[in-house]
């Protein structure tokens, strides 16, 4: 009952170098997905250019859609440094605190989405770049090069995403940017936000045409501390969203998620079961010791349980003094198979570069690169038939 493969093709290259009614999405049976994984820095910039990379290699290989992992804009140095880089708030009903879903592909189009600026002419330089050059290339052409770069300036990340997706005509998934919330911190319930200023590490889904199609707030919040090895409070700069969201894109219907999210499994039956999600999205940018301890394990998990594909695009390697992630961005079937994996700090996985010169400490295996995989819709509903499992999940049957 094993389900057949799909294509997997690795593509690394060295670090450094209308109305949403009126649009509705209608996937093919077969779509190609392209996964990326990065090394996000301090230096918006320089990562932004890595995601222009990665949106070539995907238009060469054929992927309707990229998928980026969390933290793709700017790993912070400190609270105060995230805070101050983070995005302006995103459709935030300043009156309920909930995300205005049903506004978004009306409000978002944009003039200066098609402005030029040298930066826009550097990322578009870097699409084509990537978009014509042939798989066994080792190094091309970097629009860090150019004299102009010290100019180079824009307006935000999600709007440099909504332009990279213009002009490369695939989707992305934005799977980590900070944005800033539109309500003003609690002031008289004595919690713990109250009086300082937050964020929400936000999940964006971006068509072809530059719309944002879906906002997806990370409900669960990463305060972990491994003694000796991992001490992170994100709850000391988020705030928690509350509500779950899907996404109909040309490889099937979406569910957003981020990183800590997976270990909540219940998270992704409502997703399924409720919501109708094929896809479940787990952008991460993992520890190194949690990442090797449960990475696999979990995603392995959720893809079994819910019979879904799980696409996780990954961090890898050293951020800066403090953070390094993990790596392995992969992608997992319906039935549990690992399709594809980057690589990362316990090797090379399926399809991975291992960085063996000391120029590149800073990461085990090549960044940015991407993973490409074939999405069979009809490879959900086969698994699901043969062992009917959402059919089975009766929570009536329970007793307490």
């Amino acid at each position: 009952m094993k389900p057949s493969a799909a294509t997997i093709i690795i593509l690394a290259l060295q670090s450094g170098l209308s109305s949403l009614a009126a649009a509705m999405v209608t996937p093919s049976t077969t779509a190609r997905a392209a996964i990326a994984q990065l090394r996000s820095t301090r230096d918006k910039r320089s990562n932004l250019l890595d995601v222009a990379k990665c949106a070539g290699w995907a238009m060469r290989e054929g992927a309707r859609m990229l998928f980026l992992p969390e933290c793709l804009g700017f790993v912070g140095d400190d609270v105060s440094h995230t805070l101050s880089q983070a995005d302006p708030p995103i459709g935030e009903d300043p009156t309920t605190g909930r995300y205005r879903h049903d506004d978004v592909t009306a409000t978002s189009s944009s003039p200066s989405l098609f402005l030029s600026s040298p930066f826009r002419r550097a990322l578009s330089d870097q699409i084509k770049l990537c978009a014509a050059s042939s798989p066994d290339l080792n190094s091309v052409c970097d629009a860090r090069d150019r004299s102009d770069w010290p100019e180079m300036s824009f307006t935000s990340i999600i709007e440099e995403l909504r332009y990279i997706a213009c002009e490369s005509k695939l989707w992305i998934s934005g799977g980590g940017v900070h944005t800033k919330t539109e309500t003003p911190p609690p002031s008289s319930d004595g919690g713990d936000d109250e009086g300082l200023e937050k964020i929400y590490n936000t999940h964006v889904i971006i068509d072809d045409e530059g719309r944002l199609r879906a906002c997806y707030h990370k409900i669960h919040l990463f305060d972990v501390a491994i003694p000796g090895k991992v001490c992170l409070r994100e709850s000391d700069t988020t705030r928690a969203g509350t509500r779950l969201v899907v996404c109909d894109s040309p490889i099937g219907r979406l569910g957003l998620s981020i990183c800590y999210d997976m270990r909540f499994g219940e998270m992704y039956v409502d997703l399924v079961q409720k919501m109708g999600a094929q896809v479940l999205l787990m952008p991460s940018a993992f520890t190194v010791p949690t990442g090797r301890a449960h990475w696999h394990a979990l995603l392995r998990a959720r893809a079994i349980e819910s019979q879904c594909y799980i696409l996780a695009a990954a961090q890898v390697g050293k951020h800066n003094e403090k953070r390094e992630s993990y790596g392995h961005s992969v992608v997992y079937d319906p039935w549990g198979e690992l399709l594809a994996d980057a690589g990362g700090y316990d090797g090379v996985g399926s399809a991975g570069t291992i960085i063996e010169s000391s120029e590149y400490n800073e990461s085990p295996v090549r960044v940015p690169s991407i993973i490409v995989s074939d999405i069979d819709l009809d490879n959900i509903s086969l698994v699901r038939e043969r062992m009917p499992i959402q059919q089975h999940r009766d929570i009536s049957k329970y007793s307490y």
